[in-house]
């Protein structure tokens, strides 16, 4: 399923015409892998993660908790083996992963997130979280929230670019992956109204920039994260209405 953002504005130096705030197409397929528990493929244009999870599970002998489910992600890139920036951010998404899953629920257990990048074209961390996510709600592992990530890049001449592309992120003075929680408001309309938290629960940044630089991109990271939740509930809605499921 695909959503597309609004068209493009005049004057827009961005590829294919896209303003500073507007997201690439947003592609999500679930249940893409036959013998993982859960499975998602997450595109963002030229950039695309398959994620799969497995369990929970028992988990081995060395690394079970007696009071706790562990969280495993395994991050691989799209050629060679793993650096140090790959199992930097196995650890990233690890920390976003336990605080969105109650881990007393399942003790003894492992949940493994494989991410494997397909294409990488921008904002990679991003749109591996949001696989992730997608693969979680696939596998039916218990949540206490959704959550939604975008990365915002901060050009040479100071604009906040939203969803970069490898040009945009290489030539860019600073980047930054914001994941945000979110929830749909039942109370306010009949599908729900997406409600995205004010606390982000994290935040990845490289370059310098300053403190208004910060405050401006998270403030812009958490406005498109709304975008990105209305456009996951609608992709699992269509997915249970191509499977039977509603």
């Amino acid at each position: 399923m695909s959503a597309d953002a609004p068209g493009p504005g005049p004057g827009s130096s961005r590829a294919r015409g896209r303003l500073p705030g507007q997201l690439r197409t947003l592609v999500c397929e679930r249940s893409v892998l036959d013998r993982a528990d859960g499975s998602a493929r997450w595109t963002q244009e030229g950039s695309s993660v398959l994620a799969a999870v497995y369990g929970p599970r028992q988990a081995k002998i060395q690394k079970e908790d007696a009071e706790r489910a562990v969280v495993e992600v395994v991050y691989k890139p799209r050629s060679g083996p793993q650096g140090h920036l790959d199992r930097s951010l196995e650890l990233e998404i690890r920390g976003i992963l336990e605080g969105i899953i109650p881990l007393g629920m399942h003790p003894r257990t492992s949940i493994m997130v494989v991410l494997q990048i397909l294409q990488e074209d921008g904002s990679v961390l991003s749109c591996a979280l949001n696989a992730a996510c997608a693969a979680l709600v696939d596998a039916g592992v218990p949540m206490n929230t959704m959550y939604a990530s975008v990365t915002c890049a901060l050009s040479p001449d100071e604009r906040l670019l939203l969803d970069p592309d490898a040009v945009e992120e290489q030539a860019a003075k600073a980047r930054f992956c914001f994941t945000f929680p979110h929830h749909f408001d039942l109370t306010k309309a009949v599908e729900g109204e997406a409600v995205v938290c004010d606390s982000a629960l994290g935040c990845r940044s490289h370059g310098s920039f300053s403190s208004d630089h910060l405050l401006d991109a998270f403030q812009l990271a958490r406005q498109c994260c709304e975008r990105v939740a209305i456009f996951a509930r609608l992709s699992l809605t269509k997915s249970f209405s191509a499977t039977g499921g509603a």
